[in-house]
């Protein structure tokens, strides 16, 4: 197997539990990162109720992984959403416009899914630039 590094690739960990599946918390290469899909579970493996409060953490994750990678919110190009229920699409834009949107909205693509495999309603993942090398 060729090492990721050999090819420019730049694997990102995070400290913690690694993930349950075979998949990368982020992978950057050159100034980019991409980032897998953050779900709205807590370090304990809770989900809240709330729409809200499940966009709320869901970017929260997101953020810890840009973070990891040398990016962040405000460095995201592009970003991809997943809901169960595009009836809560007002509720996603507003958090959205408040975390993420702050500086000039990123390109974005929302679509909604069927379901997921938890108690989860959102999952978000983005591509950012890399503003210092800090990937491991």
């Amino acid at each position: 197997m060729t090492d990721p590094a050999a090819t420019g690739r730049r694997l990102v960990t995070l400290d913690g539990a690694p993930p349950s599946a075979p998949y990368s918390p982020a992978v950057g290469f050159g100034d980019l990162v991409w980032t897998s899909g953050q779900l709205p579970i807590d370090a304990d493996g809770g989900t809240p109720a709330e729409f809200a409060d499940q966009v709320e953490l869901a970017i929260d994750n997101l953020e810890a992984v840009l973070a990891a990678s040398g990016a962040s919110l405000a460095t995201i190009i592009k970003v991809s959403a997943f809901v169960t229920d595009i009836g809560d699409l007002p509720v996603f834009n507003e958090v959205y416009r408040r975390r993420i949107s702050t500086t000039g909205a990123p390109a974005r693509t929302t679509v909604q899914i069927a379901a997921f495999r938890s108690a989860s309603r959102i999952e978000i993942d983005a591509v950012a630039h890399v503003v210092r090398d800090v990937i491991h």
